[in-house]
Protein backbone atom coordinates (compact mmCIF):
# COMPACT_ATOMS: atom_id res chain seq x y z
CA UNK A 1 0.00 0.00 0.00
CA UNK A 2 1.54 3.58 -0.82
CA UNK A 3 1.85 6.57 0.99
CA UNK A 4 -0.86 8.41 -0.48
CA UNK A 5 -3.28 5.37 -0.48
CA UNK A 6 -2.23 4.84 3.48
CA UNK A 7 -3.56 8.64 3.79
CA UNK A 8 -6.71 8.24 1.97
CA UNK A 9 -7.76 5.31 4.54
CA UNK A 10 -6.87 7.30 7.38
CA UNK A 11 -8.90 10.02 6.23
CA UNK A 12 -12.28 7.85 5.20
CA UNK A 13 -11.86 5.95 8.54
CA UNK A 14 -11.90 9.64 10.46
CA UNK A 15 -14.21 10.73 8.42
CA UNK A 16 -12.30 13.64 7.40
CA UNK A 17 -12.31 12.43 3.42
CA UNK A 18 -15.78 14.35 3.23
CA UNK A 19 -14.42 17.86 4.29
CA UNK A 20 -10.71 17.10 2.18
CA UNK A 21 -12.75 15.77 -1.30
CA UNK A 22 -14.82 19.10 -1.43
CA UNK A 23 -11.65 21.10 -0.53
CA UNK A 24 -10.11 19.38 -3.31
CA UNK A 25 -13.06 20.16 -5.82
CA UNK A 26 -13.36 23.12 -4.97
CA UNK A 27 -9.25 23.72 -6.34
CA UNK A 28 -10.29 22.15 -9.25
CA UNK A 29 -13.33 24.53 -9.85
CA UNK A 30 -10.74 27.86 -9.86
CA UNK A 31 -8.67 26.60 -12.54
CA UNK A 32 -9.19 28.44 -15.42
CA UNK A 33 -10.74 26.20 -18.75
CA UNK A 34 -11.64 27.20 -21.86
CA UNK A 35 -14.89 28.53 -21.91
CA UNK A 36 -17.86 27.06 -24.63
CA UNK A 37 -20.94 28.78 -26.09
CA UNK A 38 -23.05 26.26 -27.51
CA UNK A 39 -26.59 28.07 -27.34
CA UNK A 40 -27.62 26.49 -24.32
CA UNK A 41 -27.52 27.28 -20.46
CA UNK A 42 -24.09 26.66 -18.79
CA UNK A 43 -23.67 25.80 -15.79
CA UNK A 44 -21.24 27.50 -13.14
CA UNK A 45 -17.63 25.39 -13.20
CA UNK A 46 -17.94 24.49 -9.18
CA UNK A 47 -21.04 22.56 -10.93
CA UNK A 48 -19.32 20.88 -13.24
CA UNK A 49 -16.69 20.21 -11.24
CA UNK A 50 -19.41 18.03 -8.82
CA UNK A 51 -19.50 15.89 -11.41
CA UNK A 52 -16.40 15.25 -13.73
CA UNK A 53 -13.28 16.36 -10.97
CA UNK A 54 -12.93 19.28 -13.96
CA UNK A 55 -14.77 22.92 -14.90
CA UNK A 56 -13.99 22.18 -18.57
CA UNK A 57 -16.56 23.36 -20.67
CA UNK A 58 -15.77 21.81 -23.52
CA UNK A 59 -15.56 18.17 -22.73
CA UNK A 60 -18.67 19.05 -20.50
CA UNK A 61 -20.33 20.57 -24.10
CA UNK A 62 -19.14 18.00 -26.38
CA UNK A 63 -19.73 14.92 -24.34
CA UNK A 64 -22.93 15.81 -23.17
CA UNK A 65 -24.30 16.27 -26.68
CA UNK A 66 -22.39 12.70 -27.82
CA UNK A 67 -23.64 11.12 -25.28
CA UNK A 68 -27.54 12.30 -25.73
CA UNK A 69 -27.06 11.57 -29.12
CA UNK A 70 -26.24 7.80 -27.99
CA UNK A 71 -29.24 7.59 -25.72
CA UNK A 72 -31.36 8.49 -28.27
CA UNK A 73 -30.36 6.12 -30.63
CA UNK A 74 -30.29 3.06 -28.33
CA UNK A 75 -33.91 4.44 -27.13
CA UNK A 76 -35.16 4.53 -30.42
CA UNK A 77 -33.62 1.08 -31.04
CA UNK A 78 -36.20 -0.17 -28.77
CA UNK A 79 -38.94 1.76 -30.37
CA UNK A 80 -38.90 4.75 -28.22
CA UNK A 81 -38.62 7.77 -30.41
CA UNK A 82 -38.21 10.82 -28.19
CA UNK A 83 -39.98 12.87 -30.98
CA UNK A 84 -43.28 11.52 -29.77
CA UNK A 85 -44.37 11.94 -26.37
CA UNK A 86 -43.09 10.30 -23.93
CA UNK A 87 -42.18 10.60 -20.44
CA UNK A 88 -38.63 10.46 -19.55
CA UNK A 89 -36.20 10.20 -16.67
CA UNK A 90 -32.35 11.54 -16.18
CA UNK A 91 -31.32 9.37 -12.54
CA UNK A 92 -28.64 11.30 -11.54
CA UNK A 93 -29.16 14.47 -14.16
CA UNK A 94 -25.62 16.04 -11.88
CA UNK A 95 -26.07 19.67 -13.86
CA UNK A 96 -27.72 18.53 -17.01
CA UNK A 97 -24.66 17.56 -18.92
CA UNK A 98 -26.79 15.18 -20.85
CA UNK A 99 -30.26 16.87 -20.13
CA UNK A 100 -29.46 19.79 -21.48
CA UNK A 101 -29.45 18.56 -24.84
CA UNK A 102 -32.74 16.02 -24.89
CA UNK A 103 -35.21 18.09 -22.52
CA UNK A 104 -35.89 20.47 -24.70
CA UNK A 105 -36.86 17.90 -27.30
CA UNK A 106 -38.97 16.01 -25.30
CA UNK A 107 -41.04 18.72 -23.80
CA UNK A 108 -41.22 19.83 -27.35
CA UNK A 109 -42.66 17.29 -28.40
CA UNK A 110 -45.57 17.14 -25.67
CA UNK A 111 -43.42 14.50 -23.34
CA UNK A 112 -42.35 14.94 -19.84
CA UNK A 113 -38.68 15.17 -18.84
CA UNK A 114 -37.84 14.37 -15.63
CA UNK A 115 -34.59 14.42 -13.68
CA UNK A 116 -33.20 13.87 -9.83
CA UNK A 117 -29.85 13.98 -8.19
CA UNK A 118 -28.53 13.42 -4.99
CA UNK A 119 -26.74 16.99 -4.98
CA UNK A 120 -28.75 19.83 -4.30
CA UNK A 121 -27.27 22.39 -5.91
CA UNK A 122 -27.25 19.83 -9.58
CA UNK A 123 -31.01 20.14 -8.97
CA UNK A 124 -31.67 23.46 -8.35
CA UNK A 125 -29.56 24.89 -11.49
CA UNK A 126 -31.71 22.00 -13.43
CA UNK A 127 -34.89 23.42 -12.00
CA UNK A 128 -33.63 26.98 -12.80
CA UNK A 129 -32.05 26.75 -16.08
CA UNK A 130 -33.63 23.83 -18.10
CA UNK A 131 -37.31 22.51 -19.19
CA UNK A 132 -38.95 20.01 -16.93
CA UNK A 133 -38.95 18.93 -13.45
CA UNK A 134 -36.03 18.59 -11.21
CA UNK A 135 -35.78 17.11 -7.77
CA UNK A 136 -33.41 16.26 -4.92
CA UNK A 137 -33.29 12.71 -4.31
CA UNK A 138 -31.76 10.71 -1.60
CA UNK A 139 -28.81 7.77 -1.48
CA UNK A 140 -31.82 5.31 -1.57
CA UNK A 141 -34.86 4.68 -2.93
CA UNK A 142 -37.69 5.04 -3.50
CA UNK A 143 -38.36 8.00 -5.98
CA UNK A 144 -41.56 9.94 -5.77
CA UNK A 145 -43.01 8.96 -9.14
CA UNK A 146 -46.13 6.67 -9.92
CA UNK A 147 -45.25 2.83 -10.63
CA UNK A 148 -45.03 2.30 -14.37
CA UNK A 149 -44.95 5.72 -15.21
CA UNK A 150 -41.75 6.19 -17.31
CA UNK A 151 -41.50 5.41 -20.86
CA UNK A 152 -37.68 5.97 -20.69
CA UNK A 153 -35.33 5.64 -17.79
CA UNK A 154 -31.49 6.36 -18.24
CA UNK A 155 -28.19 7.42 -16.34
CA UNK A 156 -24.63 8.19 -17.23
CA UNK A 157 -22.14 7.12 -14.37
CA UNK A 158 -24.48 6.80 -11.25
CA UNK A 159 -24.51 3.08 -11.08
CA UNK A 160 -20.62 3.24 -11.32
CA UNK A 161 -20.32 5.08 -7.57
CA UNK A 162 -23.17 2.63 -5.66
CA UNK A 163 -22.09 -0.40 -3.62
CA UNK A 164 -23.62 -3.63 -5.04
CA UNK A 165 -26.60 -3.63 -2.33
CA UNK A 166 -27.87 0.14 -3.28
CA UNK A 167 -27.36 -0.56 -7.15
CA UNK A 168 -30.25 -3.51 -6.61
CA UNK A 169 -32.10 -1.66 -5.12
CA UNK A 170 -32.22 1.29 -7.32
CA UNK A 171 -32.42 -0.93 -10.37
CA UNK A 172 -35.30 -2.42 -8.54
CA UNK A 173 -36.95 1.18 -8.59
CA UNK A 174 -36.18 1.99 -12.07
CA UNK A 175 -38.25 -1.75 -12.81
CA UNK A 176 -40.91 -0.35 -10.89
CA UNK A 177 -40.99 2.88 -12.48
CA UNK A 178 -40.80 1.68 -16.26
CA UNK A 179 -43.91 0.86 -18.33
CA UNK A 180 -44.19 -2.63 -19.51
CA UNK A 181 -42.63 -0.98 -23.05
CA UNK A 182 -40.41 1.05 -21.21
CA UNK A 183 -36.67 0.98 -21.46
CA UNK A 184 -33.72 1.72 -19.01
CA UNK A 185 -30.36 2.92 -20.33
CA UNK A 186 -27.49 2.83 -17.58
CA UNK A 187 -23.52 2.72 -17.80
CA UNK A 188 -21.64 0.42 -15.80
CA UNK A 189 -17.93 0.12 -15.33
CA UNK A 190 -17.45 -3.47 -17.40
CA UNK A 191 -14.13 -5.41 -17.13
CA UNK A 192 -13.30 -3.66 -20.71
CA UNK A 193 -13.27 -0.21 -19.36
CA UNK A 194 -11.31 -1.54 -15.76
CA UNK A 195 -8.44 -2.74 -17.90
CA UNK A 196 -8.33 0.12 -20.16
CA UNK A 197 -8.81 2.87 -17.35
CA UNK A 198 -8.89 1.06 -13.66
CA UNK A 199 -7.05 1.17 -11.03
CA UNK A 200 -4.21 -1.91 -11.03
CA UNK A 201 -6.17 -3.42 -8.30
CA UNK A 202 -9.37 -3.17 -9.07
CA UNK A 203 -8.15 -5.13 -12.33
CA UNK A 204 -6.52 -7.56 -9.84
CA UNK A 205 -9.61 -8.16 -7.78
CA UNK A 206 -12.14 -8.11 -11.15
CA UNK A 207 -10.70 -11.80 -11.39
CA UNK A 208 -12.10 -13.01 -8.25
CA UNK A 209 -14.80 -11.09 -7.24
CA UNK A 210 -18.23 -10.25 -9.23
CA UNK A 211 -18.63 -6.58 -7.84
CA UNK A 212 -15.28 -4.67 -6.57
CA UNK A 213 -15.99 -1.14 -4.46
CA UNK A 214 -12.82 0.94 -4.93
CA UNK A 215 -12.29 3.41 -2.50
CA UNK A 216 -15.36 2.62 -0.14
CA UNK A 217 -16.87 6.32 0.89
CA UNK A 218 -18.69 9.30 0.16
CA UNK A 219 -21.08 6.61 -1.71
CA UNK A 220 -22.66 8.52 -4.53
CA UNK A 221 -19.92 10.44 -5.36
CA UNK A 222 -16.97 10.16 -7.57
CA UNK A 223 -14.64 9.66 -5.46
CA UNK A 224 -16.01 6.03 -4.84
CA UNK A 225 -16.14 3.65 -7.88
CA UNK A 226 -18.21 0.59 -8.39
CA UNK A 227 -16.52 -2.19 -10.96
CA UNK A 228 -17.96 -5.29 -12.26
CA UNK A 229 -18.32 -7.78 -15.11
CA UNK A 230 -20.95 -7.92 -18.02
CA UNK A 231 -21.89 -11.56 -17.25
CA UNK A 232 -22.66 -10.70 -13.66
CA UNK A 233 -24.33 -7.10 -14.41
CA UNK A 234 -26.58 -9.48 -16.49
CA UNK A 235 -27.77 -11.21 -12.99
CA UNK A 236 -27.75 -8.13 -11.41
CA UNK A 237 -30.47 -7.00 -14.22
CA UNK A 238 -32.37 -10.24 -14.08
CA UNK A 239 -32.76 -9.93 -10.05
CA UNK A 240 -34.38 -6.76 -10.72
CA UNK A 241 -36.96 -7.96 -13.11
CA UNK A 242 -35.23 -7.01 -16.26
CA UNK A 243 -34.30 -8.73 -19.98
CA UNK A 244 -31.27 -7.30 -21.10
CA UNK A 245 -31.43 -6.21 -25.05
CA UNK A 246 -27.99 -5.10 -25.67
CA UNK A 247 -24.56 -4.20 -23.71
CA UNK A 248 -22.34 -1.65 -25.12
CA UNK A 249 -18.44 -2.99 -24.75
CA UNK A 250 -16.58 0.01 -22.77
CA UNK A 251 -13.94 1.15 -24.60
CA UNK A 252 -10.47 1.21 -24.36
CA UNK A 253 -9.72 3.67 -27.32
CA UNK A 254 -11.90 6.41 -25.38
CA UNK A 255 -12.76 6.61 -21.98
CA UNK A 256 -16.20 5.75 -22.29
CA UNK A 257 -18.62 3.43 -19.99
CA UNK A 258 -20.10 0.14 -20.98
CA UNK A 259 -23.65 0.95 -21.73
CA UNK A 260 -26.92 -1.41 -20.64
CA UNK A 261 -30.02 -1.41 -22.61
CA UNK A 262 -32.60 -2.70 -20.57
CA UNK A 263 -36.58 -4.08 -20.70
CA UNK A 264 -39.08 -5.18 -18.28
CA UNK A 265 -39.68 -8.76 -18.05
CA UNK A 266 -42.94 -9.49 -18.92
CA UNK A 267 -45.52 -9.59 -16.06
CA UNK A 268 -47.24 -12.70 -15.36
Amino acid sequence: MTLKTKIRRVLEVTGLIGPYYRWREARLAAIASESVDDGLPMPPPPLITLIASTSGQRWYSERGREDAAQFRALALEQGIDLATPRTVLDWGVGCGRIARWLAQDVTAAGGQFLGVDIHPKLAAWCAQALPGRYLRTGLQPPLPFEAASLDLAYSYSVLTHLTEATARAWLAELRRLLKAGGCAILTFHDETYAQAWGPPEVRARLANEDYVVWNNALEGSNYMSAWTSRAYFRQLAAAAGFTVARIVEGGADFPSRAIAVLRPKDLP
